[in-house]
């Protein structure tokens, strides 16, 4: 799994009612849960599909998260909406309680991070049946493209999911990421919930759709609470440590040394930083988690070792 479907998962399924009223304005969301079947479960491939309850009816939305579309996108999202499909029909052929109930409508989306400058449309398809005047056959789907929305845009949708790709918007800037951050204080009081927002904007940020380079002005405006929160998330955590296996050292390297700041209550020296960066380049996975829980006597250890004053 890529780090953005790690920092993205949590956030949709517990924000799913924001995800569905901004793809399809109206429509009530009374539940959403992942769906977990045989299939699904071996297809490793296939993103997402959450199922909902609807006005008391059960719909299923698959989700494909695409940071780069190739020309494959559409032949990719009819394979996996047909492979869900087999897989529910496979559950129902299993269950004697649903045999004879008709399948949950699908629909399919395509929730684009980057790529193209060329406005998408609204709706793509792949056609499998002859050419016209052939009836047509085949499967469409729904293109998001975020990168390609503006700040109001996604600040005009409700609750707080679509803020997260605030980062990615076509007219991006400093200012606009200050008025997100507080709206997204505001919107979200928890802190657990905000901090998983939080991961996951930050890591969408590091994606650069623009070249805005937002990453960095994201992390440092963020509030010392904020920030300490964030440290805490199991979701930023987990990219955390796929963010060493991925090579991204610097972005970890200046996290630490905030953190360290923090725990230090001060500036760290020149010595104490070229011992960070000495230290970052060695750490795996694990252990880059592990060190976001030491105190300030711990960490000066791990910088310097246990004889450091």
């Amino acid at each position: 799994m890529g780090q953005y479907d790690i920092a993205l998962r949590h956030v949709v399924e517990q924000h799913a009612r924001d995800l569905v009223q901004g793809l399809s304005p109206g429509l009530p969301v009374e539940s959403a849960s992942w769906v977990e079947t045989q299939l699904t479960a071996m297809e490793r491939r296939m993103d997402k599909a959450l199922e909902l309850r609807s006005g008391g009816l059960r719909r299923l939305l698959h989700l494909e998260i695409v940071v780069e579309p190739t020309s494959r996108l559409a032949f990719r999202m009819f394979e996996y909406a047909t492979l869900l499909v087999i897989s529910l029909q496979t559950a129902a052929d299993a269950s004697a309680d649903v045999q004879n109930e008709p399948l949950p409508p699908v629909q399919s989306v395509a929730l684009i991070l980057s790529g193209r400058a060329k406005p998408w449309s609204q709706v793509a398809e792949l056609r499998t049946s002859w050419p016209e005047p052939a009836p047509w056959s085949g499967h469409r789907f729904q293109i998001e493209p975020v990168y390609q929305r503006t700040v109001d845009e996604l600040l005009a949708r409700p609750g707080t999911f679509w803020l997260v790709f605030a980062p990615l918007a076509v007219d991006a800037k400093v200012e606009s990421m200050k008025q997100v951050l507080e709206e997204l204080r505001r919107r979200e009081p928890r802190d657990d919930e905000r901090a998983d927002l939080y991961a996951a904007m930050l890591v969408v940020a590091e994606l650069n759709t623009w070249e805005h380079n937002l990453g960095k002005e994201l992390r440092s405006m963020m509030q010392d609470a904020d920030f300490e929160t964030v440290m805490q998330s199991p979701t930023f955590r987990e990219v955390f440590e796929k963010g060493i296996e991925k090579g991204r050292r610097a972005v970890i390297e200046e996290m630490l040394q905030r953190l360290l700041m923090r725990r230090m209550q001060r500036e760290l020296t020149p010595d104490e930083q070229a011992a960070l960066s000495s230290r970052v380049a060695t750490l795996d996975g694990e252990q880059a988690s592990a060190v976001l829980d030491l105190d300030a006597d711990a960490l000066r250890a791990w910088l310097f070792g246990p004889d450091a004053e």
